[in-house]
């Protein structure tokens, strides 16, 4: 947490309102959800602290852009989702998440009437009630005015935090009501020991992705997900054809356990992830199968895969056993299975179902 707001925590002089202002993917609203957790769950209790993790503390409140004419109530149920998936994403991951590609969001007059609603509540846990107003900039300017009006005369026991990346766009009289603590970009060394140590990834992919992010988590994330993504076909392409092959040639079994010797010095959550990436896979080919209308999207197309036939072999004679399969053996290797078994053996097996 910056070391500003650790001392404003330490010196519980905290002001009515702040802006948390920063580049994208610096972590300003991850921040702003842990200092209000310092605030709301001071003795750390487990019941406040619950509520955090849901997102449903009753004397923290959101404010946030959404098209003009939405109801807020359904938006906070996307809002919960983008917190828990995207922590560090921006605007236009958010446009993407509530599918609003051709609607303009801002932070109308409605949210503001009722910030003022909620101001005026008694909390119902805490001493503080806190607002996080997320991408000010996207206030219009009767919202800005009216916004101002309430930090000209603050309430009581309640904190404004403003997280956003652009000062410009934001009115200079509502600018000079908050105390603006400045975030910079992550250093290339703080994004590579975070994804090493949250996905367990090796030090040079780590290092690379760091050297692509330019400080920025939410670009370092996304670059991340999509080696993953292609990692996970990648490896599942040559197994599978492997699988098919075996039928023909014997000799390619020698191929498949050196794929199990391979998986068996993954991570024990990457050999996991590949197994679930298996398990979606097939389903969604039992459904393309059956139904083609229901997968807009081919999920594999490395290498030239021919997803078409592939299906073909996904039906309701196999699909039940191949899930129990490769279920069986994320349990195995949860309880510490020897992994190169544990795959070689359902590689046999999904070998006979299909």
């Amino acid at each position: 947490m910056n070391s500003e707001i650790m001392n404003l925590l330490k010196k519980n002089k905290i002001p009515h309102a702040l802006f948390f202002l920063g580049p994208e993917g610096c972590g300003n609203l991850m921040t702003a959800l842990n200092f209000a957790k310092k605030i709301l769950c001071k003795k750390n209790n487990n019941s406040c602290l619950l509520k955090f993790k849901k997102i449903q503390h009753p004397d923290l409140h959101f404010l946030f852009p959404f098209p003009k004419g939405g109801i807020y109530n359904n938006y906070l149920i996307k809002w919960r989702l983008f917190l828990t998936k995207q922590p560090y994403g921006d605007l236009s991951d958010w446009i993407k998440l509530i599918k609003s590609y051709y609607k303009q969001c801002f932070i109308h007059k409605e949210q503001i009437n009722n910030l003022i609603k909620i101001i005026n509540y008694k909390s119902y846990e805490s001493e503080y009630k806190i607002i996080i107003l997320w991408m000010p900039e996207q206030l219009t300017l009767y919202s800005s005015n009216k916004l101002l009006k309430i930090l000209e005369f603050p309430p009581k026991n309640t904190i404004l935090i403003l997280v956003g990346v652009n000062d410009n766009l934001i009115l200079p009289t509502l600018k000079s009501r908050v105390n603006i603590i400045r975030f910079n970009k992550y250093s290339f060394n703080y994004i590579k020991i975070y994804l090493e140590k949250k996905f367990y990834i090796d030090r040079y992919q780590s290092k690379y992705i760091a050297s692509k992010s330019e400080g920025n988590l939410n670009k370092a994330l996304k670059i991340l997900n999509n080696i993953q993504e292609k990692y996970l076909e990648i490896n599942f392409v040559p197994w599978i054809r492997n699988l098919f092959l075996l039928k023909k040639n014997f000799f390619i079994l020698n191929k498949i356990i050196d794929f199990s010797n391979q998986i068996h010095f993954w991570r024990k959550e990457k050999q996991k992830k590949f197994l679930i990436f298996l398990l979606e896979i097939f389903i969604k080919a039992f459904i393309y199968n059956y139904n083609n209308l229901l997968i807009k999207e081919i999920p594999i197309t490395y290498n030239k895969f021919n997803w078409y036939n592939f299906c073909i072999y996904i039906n309701t004679k196999n699909i039940e056993k191949i899930s129990m399969e490769i279920n069986k053996a994320i349990y195995d290797i949860e309880n510490n299975a020897i992994v190169k078994i544990v795959f070689l053996d359902l590689s046999l097996k999904i070998n006979k179902l299909i």
